[in-house]
């Protein structure tokens, strides 16, 4: 009965450290976000929460604002050429996208359907760059390239990637308050699950060259 209660207690225990990381790390966002006036902020902040998370993972403890800043204020100009590659591609493939989907045509529906995949490569490629930038130390150039390779050597990461984040997204839409406290957490604890076990693979790859 008394072990049936401690393991119950220790499930609640460890449920509670997941929800406040979850929450913290999206708090600790928004506060990153608006120190760089929006829209200096947003690709530094981003960048922060994930790196802070690859480094503590669940540890709520050692997830401090003061660590975190210290981040931001290291990766401020990088995180912000990331986002800024990462949006201005975004924009460039969403307009061609708009005006593929105006003109009807087989070959036209073809096209929309590359670009949709564009898209979400595009989505998978800059969430494996803020997670593998807080592993290895490289250029912004090899850092895209790894993160391309990364999204088509592991097939099944991508899959959980997209599909996890547009649920999370999806529900976001549903319950508004998940914006303040919970969707940037919930992205970057997700990912950098779902990654996890490719990132091993690709260091066990890497040390083999060494």
């Amino acid at each position: 009965m008394f072990g049936g209660e401690d393991m119950l207690g220790k499930v609640l225990e460890e449920l509670f450290i997941r929800i406040w990381v979850v929450i913290k790390l999206t708090l600790y966002f928004w506060i990153y976000t608006f120190v760089g006036g929006i829209i200096f902020g947003l690709g530094t902040a981003w960048k922060t929460v994930n790196e802070l998370f690859y480094l503590y993972g669940f540890e709520y403890k050692e997830i401090m604002l003061k660590r975190g800043w210290n981040i931001y204020k290291r990766n401020f100009l990088r995180g912000n050429l990331l986002f800024g590659l990462f949006l201005s591609s975004t924009a460039l493939l969403s307009y061609n996208l708009y005006l593929s989907v105006q003109i009807k045509g087989l070959i036209f529906l073809a096209i929309d359907f590359i670009l949709l995949f564009a898209l979400f490569c595009l989505f998978a490629t800059y969430q494996y760059s803020m997670i593998l930038d807080s592993e290895y130390t490289i250029s912004v150039p090899n850092l895209l390239k790894l993160s391309f390779i990364s999204v088509f050597s592991s097939f099944s990461s991508f899959l959980k990637i997209i599909i996890g984040s547009g649920v999370i997204i999806a529900v976001t839409w549903q319950f508004k308050g998940l914006i303040l406290f919970g969707v940037i957490g919930l992205l970057t604890v997700w990912n950098g699950t779902m990654t996890k076990q490719w990132r091993e693979e690709l260091d066990k790859q890497l040390e083999s060259y060494e």
